[in-house]
């Protein structure tokens, strides 16, 4: 296998370990237990793990590890507020240009999530609810905005699933975006932007009070 390919598949296997929460937020990521599970050698391990840091995924820490990233308070305010004003002012451009292409999609979105959680699928339901926002951001033809948005994707898919993946934050969930995608359809887009600040604001968002109870 080609080195750089190599590299490639053990830095997004690496990188689904922990957006997944195979490794959870704040945990020690042992090489060794990479080595292993992977069937690769140091080399692509520790090359993944170079860009996972540049990626804010992972810390180093001198003479102890490396362990998965965590959030302090102000750390998940500050993500949240960035999160509203990327996704909120990228959806207004993606409901400008592309407004019949972004109902179709989130309504074929939110029936995967329904789904998902009928079956009992957490995970899945997890992945659909990432890919609604992205969503809401990919359809609006402007480079900043998706560059912006994938910067902080694989952080707020970690804290998604570490703080999100209960039957509880579901239920609820479901109940935001199905009001989110009845805006858009109904094409009253102040509507949607006033949704996604109740939805990921922390005056109102679940992940602050599910944040808040783990601290």
């Amino acid at each position: 296998m080609d080195n750089n390919l190599q590299k490639d598949i053990i830095y997004q296997r690496i990188k689904e370990m922990i957006e997944n929460g195979t490794f959870a937020m704040g945990a020690k990521i042992s090489e060794r237990t990479l080595e292993l599970n992977l069937g690769a050698n140091k080399a692509p391990i520790r090359d993944a793990l170079k860009r996972l840091q540049a990626e804010g995924l992972v810390v180093r820490k001198a003479k102890s590890g490396t362990y998965v990233f965590s959030l302090t308070h102000k750390e998940l305010l500050n993500l949240l507020n960035f999160r509203f004003v990327i996704e909120s002012q990228g959806v207004i451009l993606s409901f400008s240009i592309n407004q019949n292409k972004l109902i179709e999609q989130i309504e074929k979105i939110i029936l995967q999530m329904r789904l998902a959680l009928a079956l009992n699928q957490g995970d899945e339901y997890l992945k659909q609810d990432s890919l609604f926002h992205e969503t809401l951001v990919s359809l609006c033809d402007n480079s900043y905005f998706i560059t912006s948005f994938n910067r902080i994707s694989a952080i707020m898919n970690t804290a998604r699933n570490f703080l999100g993946n209960n039957l509880e934050h579901m239920q609820k969930s479901i109940i935001e975006h199905q009001e989110i995608a009845n805006a858009i359809k109904e094409k009253d887009i102040g509507r949607v932007v006033e949704l996604l600040r109740e939805h990921i604001l922390p005056e109102f968002g679940a992940y602050w009070k599910n944040f808040s109870s783990e601290k």
